[in-house]
This record gives structure tokens, C-alpha cells and sequence, in this order.
């Protein structure tokens, strides 16, 4: 059910710009929204890990959803799609790249506080374990 969601997207986003935090680098960082309602969107990114220490991405907040959450896909034998919330976070080594996906660990932001329309900005706010918040900009566009 919620991969049928996400396959039938409407609106995604784009962020070209590369965020920066104590060598955290966020980039490639896009937000799919779903189609119909919109009462939910992904986030997806890769995190690369520049410092000299493991590091956790542990939450996001943002201001234009009411929550939050990092998620994996998990698909049973049966063929079941679920999400499971990463309540610990998402970990990554020294020198270590993650990327969160559509059917892998995402953001899932669940709902929005007004209608999201193209041309719309969502600030999302990343609670890096070790390297404190990194903030990135995304602005909702037509899918293509």
C-alpha cells in the first residue's frame, strides 16, 4: 500500500546546493510528495561523513509537517512492503556515505500543516549525533 503511494508521486523537489556541517555533507537531497492528498512526502539524500568519527543521523524536524521520521523498507517473503521507524537513528562511520532512498531508509514526513504546492520551500532541519544540526532548503517542483 504505501509503495503504491510513492510509486504514483506527483510533486517532487530538488535541493542542488550541497549542505555543509563539521564535515557532514548533505547532497543530491530531493522530496517526494504523495500524490492525491498529500498527507505525507519522502526525503531522500546522500549524508557523506567527512569526519574523523562514526556519527548517527538521529532526527529532522521541520516546520511544515507535523512529523518527522526516519524510516526503512522492509519487504517480507510474502512480498509485503512495510516501514519500520529507525527509532536509534541511522549510524555511519568515518569517511562513510548513506543514502536514503525510495525502498531503503528515507525521511518520512507525515502531516503537512497547509497544502504543499509546487514552488513551495521546505526547511528541514537534520539532528546529526556528534556534529550538532545541518539545515537544508528544498523547493517542491513538478516531477519529470
Amino acid at each position: 500500500m504505501l509503495r503504491a503511494i510513492f510509486l504514483s508521486v506527483a510533486i517532487s523537489a530538488v535541493c542542488f546546493s550541497e549542505s555543509v556541517i563539521a564535515e557532514i555533507r548533505v547532497s543530491d537531497s530531493l522530496i517526494k510528495v504523495s500524490g492525491g492528498a498529500g498527507k505525507s512526502a519522502a526525503v531522500f539524500m546522500t549524508i557523506k561523513n567527512d569526519n574523523d568519527n562514526s556519527d548517527r543521523l538521529m532526527s529532522a524536524r521541520t516546520l511544515v509537517f507535523k512529523k518527522a521520521m526516519l524510516h526503512d523498507t522492509i519487504s517480507s517473503a510474502d512480498g509485503v512492503v512495510k516501514m519500520k521507524h529507525l527509532m536509534m537513528g541511522i549510524g555511519f562511520s568515518k569517511g562513510e556515505e548513506v543514502i536514503l532512498t525510495s525502498g531503503g531508509k528515507h525521511l518520512m514526513l507525515m502531516g503537512p500543516n497547509k497544502p504543499i504546492l509546487t514552488g513551495d520551500s521546505v526547511k528541514i532541519w537534520l539532528n546529526i549525533e556528534n556534529s550538532g544540526e545541518i539545515e537544508i532548503n528544498l523547493i517542491v517542483g513538478q516531477d519529470n
